[in-house]
């Protein structure tokens, strides 16, 4: 992954002395610490950082703005990502605004098609940032921070106590963290970076376990504390708190089955109220759960004028998205059960 990313980055439209390039070798055992530093000795103004061990991504990145002071402005890449020769640019132009903390340029998976997991990650992607974050920037509210393509003012992001440690979903915490001091946040739909996303199951399942455990403990540490914050708008409010959730969707959708069974069961024939109550809860978590999101999809791959493969790949939502569902229910038992917190690496192509 590395040598395409040091070629995307060498390639960057930007005035060379107002950028400094920092590669970050979280501790890895193979070649990757070579590259940094040969790539680090070839290119002016870049430097390359190893980390003795593996902390995770949020560690990794607090351990080096230690070591680095330049730059006001602190825009992440991800190892897999490929950003477009002008999207730094248009990245930045954000922050033109002093009330913006944070901004996220638009991520675009190069192997859409590759298989039925990355396609499937390509469908949640596109509808989550072109309808939602897309929607959220033209409200005024508070578009989700990415964890790749993404820049941070660097005084507010000390301001809300850097990336916190041992975070799985350290933008997500970010998100909320600097929306509740008051900033704004940005999407920036021209500024595009490319990546790849998993094309197997392990690599979807071990990626959206990761996310799906950061979201729990976001949904714990904002969700309350975000409706409670009284001098914020409550169209704000709301809409943090609905974002700090989550995967929880996923789960009431199943709560709402279930109840809707049990009522089935258990209910008496002639007890009717309890039938129509079940009822009308079902539906409501469906539309919620379900038809909103294939509208997202169908609205944005009409935007989008998607090919006809995605089209016809359409019919396998229904089946990827139980797998997306139970996912959401293996990362809710290990909160519960309070499991380690463990970074792990996507695995993103095959063997």
């Amino acid at each position: 992954m590395l040598p395409g990313l040091i070629d995307s980055l060498a390639r960057l439209d930007y005035p060379t002395d107002r950028l400094q390039v920092v590669l970050i070798d979280d501790g890895s055992t193979d070649t990757t610490r070579r590259l940094a530093e040969q790539a680090a000795e070839n290119h002016s103004g870049w430097r390359a950082i190893h980390c003795d061990s593996s902390h995770g991504k949020a560690q990794a990145l607090n351990d080096a703005l230690a070591q680095i002071t330049f730059g006001d402005v602190i825009v992440v890449y991800d190892a897999d990502h490929r950003p477009e020769p002008d999207s730094l640019k248009r990245l930045v132009a954000a922050f033109d605004d002093p009330d913006v903390a944070g901004a996220s340029g638009r991520t675009i998976p190069i192997n859409s098609t590759a298989s039925l997991p990355a396609y499937y990650a390509t469908v949640e992607s596109l509808a989550h940032q072109m309808i939602t974050m897309q929607a959220k920037d033209r409200l005024d509210l508070a578009p989700a921070l990415l964890g790749s393509n993404c820049a941070y003012r660097r005084r507010a992001l000390e301001q809300a106590g850097g990336f916190r440690r041992g975070a799985l979903l350290e933008d997500s915490d970010l998100t909320l963290a600097l929306a509740r001091l008051g900033y704004r946040l940005r999407f920036v739909s021209q500024a595009v970076a490319w990546h790849q996303a998993p094309e197997t199951v392990e690599g979807y399942v071990r990626q959206h376990l990761r996310w799906a455990r950061g979201f729990n403990d976001v949904a714990r540490d904002h969700a309350g504390a975000a409706l409670a914050d009284r001098w914020l708008p409550l169209r704000l409010r709301i809409e943090l708190a609905l974002f700090a959730l989550g995967y929880l969707d996923r789960l009431a959708l199943l709560t709402a089955i279930g109840l809707k069974a049990l009522g089935s069961i258990g209910a008496p024939t002639g007890d009717r109220l309890v039938r129509e109550t079940n009822d009308r809860l079902l539906s409501g978590v469906l539309k919620v759960a379900v038809l909103m999101p294939l509208a997202q999809v169908m609205a944005a791959f009409v935007n989008e004028r998607a090919p006809r493969d995605m089209w016809l790949r359409l019919p396998v939502i229904p089946l990827l998205f139980g797998l997306d569902v139970l996912v959401a229910v293996h990362a809710a038992m290990e909160s519960i059960m309070n499991r380690p917190r463990l970074w792990t690496k996507t695995r993103r192509i095959g063997e």
